[in-house]
């Protein structure tokens, strides 16, 4: 702000009657020019001295009271107007004086205030002089309480701006970990596919063997075998499957009880040591003459003489696996 001084506009100033950008530019200039800040400090005083004298509009008093009236610097600065008026004998005017647009340059004002101070006494010399101390050290307390409130605003808006670079800091690793997962995901579905597209294949070239080598009834190559449920380890004899050399695939059709109700099942198989022989998932129920029943193949040659478990494990619609039953038998070589 390089404009010349203009009384009208620095009234507006001290009744907070300007934007915040024109308030920190009076501020500024104040900061660096010692004339422009005494200008600052002789308005002021000729508006307090207004205001005690009931020389201001209504509006501008009401300005003056809830605005100019905030800082308790300055409302000792007007009860120190007040008690100087008494002082001098000076009585306050008791009508409303409507003052003109304030447009007095600075030569002008200084002129009239150094004619007053000459025709006063010399108590009201010292009173002037004590009042322009106390003003002098009023703006700087205001200017210095104002530049710290830009300072507590510049850290606040630092704050801010470090809270929103972290949330998005927060917001991409988020983002990144779902990326990942749903990569985790299509890779293990694509493994099981491709593991049970191994199996059909295992199965379609066992049953093309089967299909070769029908002419040889006495030595089968395709074992069908029933697992019902119920049966324990401990409960006695166990169901035995008797596997010749020729052998090369056996299906196991594993019963299972009526109300048995899965989206799909698995089988594990396993030794009476508990070594894993074969898994498969992703197997359906389907009607055979005993019942339902799960239907497995695998190949012969994965069965070692001795007692075998077979868990199998049943998949509801949530996705979560349950125990469905333990089927136990044994296998005898020949």
């Amino acid at each position: 702000m390089s404009e010349p001084f203009n009384e009208g506009f620095i009234v507006r100033y001290l009744l907070g009657d300007l934007s915040e950008q024109e308030q920190v530019e009076v501020e500024d200039r104040a900061f660096s020019d010692a004339d422009f800040l005494q200008n600052i400090l002789a308005v002021e005083a000729d508006l307090i001295d207004e205001y005690v004298r009931g020389g201001l509009y209504q509006n501008e008093r009401r300005q003056f009271e809830t605005r100019f009236l905030a800082s308790s610097e300055r409302r000792q600065k007007v009860d120190f107007a007040k008690a100087l008026a008494r002082v001098t004998g000076e009585s306050v005017a008791t009508e409303t004086v409507r003052r003109p647009a304030l447009t007095v340059t600075p030569d002008k004002w200084r002129h009239a205030f150094i004619a007053s101070l000459r025709g006063a006494s010399m108590a009201v010399r010292f009173s002037f002089a004590a009042a322009s101390v106390v003003f002098v050290i009023g703006i700087a307390l205001l200017v210095a309480q104002t530049v710290k409130l830009r300072g507590e605003i510049k850290q606040l808006q630092a704050e801010r701006r470090e809270r929103q670079q972290n949330q998005q800091t927060i917001e991409k690793q988020f983002a990144d970990e779902r990326t990942r997962n749903q990569e985790e995901l299509a890779a293990a579905f694509q493994r099981e596919q491709q593991q049970r597209e191994r199996n059909e294949e295992l199965i379609d070239e066992l049953e093309r063997r089967r299909d070769e080598s029908e002419n040889k009834p006495s030595q089968p190559t395709v074992l069908s075998f029933v697992l019902l449920p119920g049966v324990s380890r401990s409960g006695g004899a166990l169901p035995q499957l008797t596997v010749p050399q020729a052998a090369r695939l056996v299906r196991l059709q594993i019963g299972i009880e009526p109300g048995d109700e899965y989206k799909s099942f698995g089988v594990e198989l396993l030794t009476q040591g508990g070594q894993h022989l074969w898994s498969q998932k992703n197997l359906s129920a389907r009607s055979g003459r005993s019942g339902r029943v799960v239907v497995l193949n695998l190949p012969a040659r994965l069965l070692g003489a001795g007692q075998h478990e077979l868990a199998l494990k049943g998949v509801t619609d949530e996705g979560k696996t349950e125990d469905v039953g333990f089927y136990y038998f044994e296998v005898l070589k020949k």
